[in-house]
């Protein structure tokens, strides 16, 4: 099982799309939306800041290369966030689920 980390624009209607596209392919078992942040960063010496939604995305090991090709092509930033964790202790029940798409 893995868990990868994102962050999309906040523009409603192409994210749902975008969690759609993920979950009725079946490469990824659930996809948790956090509604609201605030990221500061620095672009071309000038401090930029963004309101977006934060992706928590649970799937398969063996799914990550799809997804990856998946967020390359449907992504709308140029490089999009991807933060991968391999939790080493999850429940045996949920981690099966998470397994069986």
């Amino acid at each position: 099982m893995l868990l990868l980390l994102s962050t999309f624009p906040n523009d409603w209607r192409k994210l749902k799309s975008f969690i759609l596209g993920l979950i009725k392919s079946w490469m990824v078992k659930c996809v948790s939306r956090v509604n609201y942040t605030k990221s500061y960063y620095m672009r071309e010496w000038e401090l930029k800041k963004e309101e977006e939604k934060v992706l928590i995305i649970k799937l398969p090991e063996e799914n990550k290369e799809k997804v990856i090709w998946y967020f390359k092509k449907n992504h709308p930033y140029k490089i999009p966030e991807m933060i991968w964790i391999k939790p080493d202790d999850v429940n045996e029940e949920y981690l099966k689920r998470i397994q069986n798409l």
